[in-house]
Parts: structure tokens; sequence; C-alpha cells
């Protein structure tokens, strides 16, 4: 139900809209939803943890003072410039399946957050539903107290009659004066338990006060409800609790969750092996190309015996700094490529009981995850049984409490034509009035607690709570 905080008409809200309101609103739930968020992502990192790493590096700097240039290999004690560019790619070959083993406890893991989210929501859905129908009760019981308080005025003014024209004593008028400020304080006292109920309900629904202030909840239609009958197989019940609630899914699951986790602690005692490899180049002010012209100078060293042939010798020309220049970005990105190829072999010999003590947690974890799954049906089991006698209970008290009524009504019925006769007092009238009362409020709340009791029931079934017939 949409709801507008300018709106100035009371909203009148079902129990159908009150929980999707919270469940619209209701800060745990969103909390879970985002916890769910958080493991869809470790899932997908998982994956992309089984995939080679690509990462591109860069630079650019300048060295002054004596060093080795690194591209040409000689002393170079100027200014230089210099940069390098490369890529490098590294990939697990096999490292214990612990990668393999890690996607599939993430994917585990997610569900268990899915499932979280759905308990969650179910907590919600039941506390809701139990403020919504304790509001109920309370609107009931405030009508019982502001009928009962125009029958006693009603009195007021048959009595006060009466007296004036002096066919009863005054202190006929004070007693009834005294049962009507009786029920008026009764009277404030519901209203009192109404409002306490109606801010419970609001608090959860997250209403603004002035959201509040408009608020109001339709009273159900139980009539038809009252016919409806307690399944009579109670393992029935707790059957489809269990093969349905997110508790128990949540805890089968981590059950395999902390088996993979088991998984992933031994892989890692298991040597790992690894692949890189890298590809880049450089460049480098210090590398220089001869751009100048010079002459050889020639000349004889010597004859060979015999032909008198002259050898000559050749010396290398002289360059000058001006006969030199850097060899251009391009040339040098060319010729100054390198690639690598690694493989890395990793083998655990002794790692200060890491390992051993790592095993040991995950098989821990592994039992108590066992456990917490046991304790989690033992828990749902106890809590449908504990219900479906609960509804059982509920019917019986609603039973007594509808006889018990019908007896207070003939009893009471006839208490009040002797007191307007002045066969009977008031103290005879006002006890009756107070057990009639009584009655109406037990079959109330016996009412709505059974029709609480097969709605919770219904909830283990897997069917969603309503109030709808």
């Amino acid at each position: 139900m949409a709801f507008s905080s300018t709106a100035q008409a009371q909203q009148v809200w079902s129990l159908d809209s009150c929980i999707r309101h919270a469940l619209d609103v209701n800060i745990s739930v969103k909390q879970s939803e985002l916890n769910l968020e958080v493991g869809e992502i470790n899932a997908l990192q998982a994956k992309g943890g089984m995939l080679p790493s690509l990462n591109a590096q860069g630079s650019h700097g300048y060295n002054w003072g004596q060093r080795i240039d690194p591209f040409t290999n000689q002393f170079a004690s100027e200014r230089i410039q210099s940069n390098s560019f490369g890529v490098a790619s590294c990939m697990t070959l096999f490292g214990g399946f612990t990668q393999w083993n890690s996607v599939k406890k993430a994917e585990i893991d997610r569900q268990v957050a899915m499932w979280n989210v759905e308990k969650m929501k179910n907590d919600v859905a039941l506390n809701v539903a139990t403020a919504f129908l304790n509001l109920v009760v309370q609107k009931e019981v405030l009508a019982i107290a502001q009928n009962n308080l125009n029958l006693t005025e009603k009195q007021v003014v048959r009595i006060s009659k009466l007296v004036e024209v002096g066919q009863l004593a005054q202190s006929n008028l004070n007693d009834i004066l005294a049962q009507q400020a009786s029920d008026q304080a009764n009277l404030i006292r519901s209203e009192n338990n109404v409002y306490l109920a109606k801010l419970s309900l609001t608090q959860l629904l997250l209403l603004t006060p002035e959201q509040a202030a408009n608020f109001d909840v339709s009273i159900p239609d139980l009539e038809s409800m009252e016919s409806q009958q307690i399944l009579s197989n109670v393992e029935a019940i707790v059957q489809a609790a269990l093969n349905n609630f997110p508790e128990i899914k949540s805890a089968e699951a981590s059950v395999i969750s902390a088996e993979y986790g088991y998984r992933i602690a031994q892989g890692s005692a298991l040597p790992t092996l690894t692949a890189s490899y890298s590809y880049g180049s450089g460049y480098s002010g210090a590398s220089k190309v001869v751009t100048g012209t010079a002459d050889s100078i020639s000349y004889p060293i010597g004859q060979v015996f015999g032909t008198g042939e002259y050898v000559i010798s050749f010396e290398q020309p002289y360059y000058t700094s001006d006969d030199y220049a850097t060899k251009s970005f391009s040339d040098q990105m060319r010729d100054n490529v390198n690639k690598s190829l690694f493989f890395n072999l990793n083998i655990p010999i002794f790692n200060g009981f890491s390992n051993y003590g790592n095993i040991r947690k995950a098989q821990i974890n592994a039992l108590n995850a066992n456990y917490n799954l046991e304790q989690s049906k033992l828990n749902l089991t106890q809590s449908v049984e504990r219900a479906y006698a609960d509804a059982q209970a509920s019917l019986a008290n609603y039973r007594a409490a509808q006889l018990a009524l019908d007896a207070s009504q003939k009893s009471f019925e006839w208490v009040e034509k002797r007191y307007e006769q002045g066969a009977s007092n008031l103290f005879e009238y006002s006890d009756a009035r107070t057990r009639l009362d009584n009655a109406n409020a037990t079959v109330l709340q016996n009412k709505y607690d059974f029709i609480f009791k097969l709605k919770v029931l219904d909830f283990y079934l897997g069917k969603p709570i309503s109030l709808q017939p």
C-alpha cells in the first residue's frame, strides 16, 4: 500500500499491506540483501581467480650521475631520460585444486546468504502479524468497553428519572454513577492499550509520526475462518517445514560450504605450479647512433713474402659528439624488445604448523556445521510440534470460551431485567456485567489466537501469512 505523508485522510491497512511495507523498509532485511550482494561479488571474484592475470606497466624518468644504462649497457654520467613499457601475465597451472574449490564454496556461500534473506523476511512477517493481531484484539476490547459505557450511561439516565420521582433512593444513583466512572476508566485503559499496540505496529513499519497519526488497520472478517480445521498429521507439517524452511536450507548449504573449506585447506598443503610471461621494451636517451661521416686512414704495414703485395691497415675514424644523435624512440622500442617465460614450483615442507592448523580448523568447522544443521532441524521440529499443540489448545479454549460467553450473556440479561425491576442490587448487576465483559474479551482473544495459530501452521507448510479467507 502506498502511503503519502501529506495525506489527511486516515489510511486503513490490511495485514497483507503491512507485511509488504515492512519487507520494503525493514533495515535487517536490507542488510541481509546487501550480504547477498557481497556473496555474489565473492562468487564472481572466485571465478576470476581461475583466469590468468594481465597487467601493464609504464615508466618515465630521468637519471643524474654515474650509472650503467640498462638499454646500452654502458656507463652514463649525464642526465638521461628513460622509458619502459611492458605487459605481464601469470597463471596458476596447479594449486591443489584450491581455486576450483574456492569457486564452489563461494557459490554455496551465496546460496547461504540468499536463504538468510528469506529467513529474515519470514521473521519480519511473523513479527508484523503478531503486532497486527494484537492491535485488532485491543480495538475489539475497546469496542466492548465503549459499549459497556454506553449501556451504563443509559442506566444513569433511567435511574436519575426514577430518583427524581421518588421511586428509587439517591444511593441507587450514586452506585450507578460509580459504575459509570469505572466504565470510563476501563475505556481509557483500553484506549491506552490500543495506542500502545498501534505504536508497536507503526514502529515495525517505520512510519513517520505524521503517517502514524493517520494509520489504522482493517478488522479482518474471521467468521469464515472459524470453521477451519487443524491438519491432523503433525508429522506432515514437520516434514514440509524441514523441506522448505530457509533456515534449514541455509544450514544444509553451510555444511557443503564447510566441506569445500576443508578441501581448500587440504589443497594449501600441496605443491603449486605457476607460469608467468612478460613482454616489454624501453627507451634510453643514452642510446646513440652515428649521423656524421669521417674518412678512414689507411697505410701499409708490410709486404707479403714472395708476392710483394702490401698489407694495408685501416685506422677507425674518429667521431666527435656532433657526429652522434640519440636513437629514435620507435627504433629503440623495436630493438629493445625483451620477453620472458618462467615456471615456478613451490613445495610446502614446513610452515610452522600453519597448514596442519588450517586443515584441523577446517575439519572442526565442518563438524560444527553438521551439528548446526542437526540443531536447526531439532529446533524447527520442536517449534512445529509446539505450534501444533498450541493450535489444538487454542481451539479447545475458544470453544470453551464460547460456551462461557453464552452462559454469561444469559445470566447478565436475567440480572439486568431484575435490576431494572428493582429486584436486584447494583452489586449483582455489576458482577454479572464484569463476568460478561471478561467472557467477551476471552472469546475475542481466543478467537484471534486460534486464527493466528492456524496461520502459523500454514506458514510452516510454506504458505504466506495472510488473513484473507
